[in-house]
């Protein structure tokens, strides 16, 4: 009988917690619209509409970048703190409001300090606290159990929201575009027309969150601790040795992370280098999404039911045969059916896997400092990032742009060792 109860609690995800996942899933839509639009389309604002020299663009994104690892532990340590009539949390998604009125007005600045003023501070200061708050409603709200089917909601729902805003930039493309030279631009009206989506998409989420997300009051919480106290602890030997497990997770993460941005960066320039016809791309699109979005949610359920490690291993090993496949489509007949087969696996490595990834992670997390530890691990994806767009680089300047997708895979197996010195935390009794 005690086998069967737990089998049906596995099997059933209760109701509250899946109305957290949601609400956090349409919070997370919001961020991920805000965060395409803001990562690709200031870039082309500074070029399209400033005609900036593209070293502008590159100083831009290294202060953002730099402003983001700074205060999203700043904004980490303060909401651990927070003890207020609103919640612990909820407070930081007001700043979701300011993100959205600096996106907007981004389309009206006439000259570089102004996007520098726009981008780096309001954004960089405003993003990092929302952001925060966004990816700490998970661990707090949600016991260990049932955090591998609420990230994998969570995720479905949030790549939602990528894909609207990527079919949002092909009718800003349709509408907005003009000659200039030998190509293409998008005005000043479609900046401030996918602005306006991307400012009112978060928004909109931070007014959901506002509304719909409960969480417990302050008299349930830990005591409050001062922040230069919180802050002085990040380089204390004691407090790294107690969650040294943690960091084996960064470790292993930032090798793991490193394949996505080889990648990332050539995966569209890829594409249309095959010369795909309308149609074929739209059939690679409308098939690869659904089938990444169900493997979210299997992957969800496989690292509750059978534990993180047992999610992540094997998934990783059947996301490398898609990277594999990728550069062989260029090498025969057969492009259409290899991108059929190859684009789900090499979605389920760039995005899928985050899943249990995000549940291992949050497992991990000192319970009072959930929120400073937030961001240390946001600290991965700079360095991944560096070391993936590197290699990425290098590789495609050498041996082609196919052959990215081979070298993804050496920064996956590495990264399996890694995860391996990770503990599992869901122990044999809850699984």
């Amino acid at each position: 009988m005690e086998d069967i109860d737990k089998k049906e609690v596995l099997d059933k995800l209760p109701k509250k917690v899946k109305r957290t996942a949601i609400i956090v899933g349409l919070i997370f839509a919001g961020s991920q619209i805000f965060g395409y639009f803001e990562a690709s389309f200031f870039n082309t604002y500074l070029d399209h509409v400033l005609n900036l020299p593209y070293y502008y663009i590159s100083i831009m994104v290294s202060l953002s970048a730099a402003m983001g690892l700074v205060m999203m532990i700043v904004w980490g340590i303060k909401s651990d703190n927070t003890r207020s009539k609103f919640g612990r949390r909820k407070p930081y998604l007001f700043f979701g409001f300011i993100m959205g009125v600096a996106m907007i007005a981004f389309a009206f600045a006439e000259n570089f300090l102004m996007c520098i003023i726009l981008d780096v501070i309001v954004i960089g200061i405003a993003s990092n606290a929302f952001y925060v708050a966004q990816r700490s409603f998970i661990p707090d709200l949600i016991e260990p159990e049932h955090r591998g089917r609420a990230n994998g909601i969570a995720g479905v729902f949030g790549n939602i929201g990528l894909l609207t805003a990527i079919a949002l930039t092909i009718i800003a493309n349709e509408l907005f575009t003009v000659k200039r030279g030998t190509g293409n631009i998008i005005t000043r009206e479609g900046h401030l027309f996918l602005f306006i989506i991307g400012g009112g998409g978060v928004m909109l989420s931070a007014i959901i969150g506002l509304l719909f997300i409960s969480e417990p009051s302050p008299s349930e919480l830990p005591p409050k601790k001062a922040f230069m106290l919180e802050l002085k602890k990040m380089f204390d030997l004691e407090e790294f040795r107690r969650n040294k497990q943690f960091y084996r997770i960064v470790f292993a993460q930032t090798i793991f992370r490193a394949h996505i941005y080889v990648v990332l960066p050539f995966l569209f320039n890829y594409l249309f280098s095959l010369a795909l016809t309308t149609l074929e791309f739209l059939l690679v699109v409308i098939i690869s999404f659904p089938v990444i979005l169900g493997v979210m949610m299997m992957l969800g359920k496989i690292a509750d039911k059978y534990g993180r490690k047992t999610s992540i291993v094997p998934g990783i090993l059947i996301a490398c045969v898609g990277f594999f496949m990728m550069p062989i489509a260029t090498l025969t007949g057969y492009r259409l059916i290899i991108l059929l087969i190859a684009m789900p696996l090499v979605l389920m490595g760039l995005l899928g896997l985050d899943v249990p990834l995000n549940a291992w992670s949050q497992d991990l997390f000192p319970e009072d400092k959930r929120g400073k530890f937030i961001g240390i691990l946001n600290v991965v994806s700079t360095i991944s990032q560096i070391i993936g767009a590197t290699v990425g680089g290098i590789v495609a300047t050498l041996y082609g742009l196919p052959w990215v997708f081979a070298f993804a895979p050496i920064f996956l197996i590495a990264s399996i060792f890694l995860f391996k010195r990770v503990e599992e935390t869901l122990k044999s009794n809850d699984i």
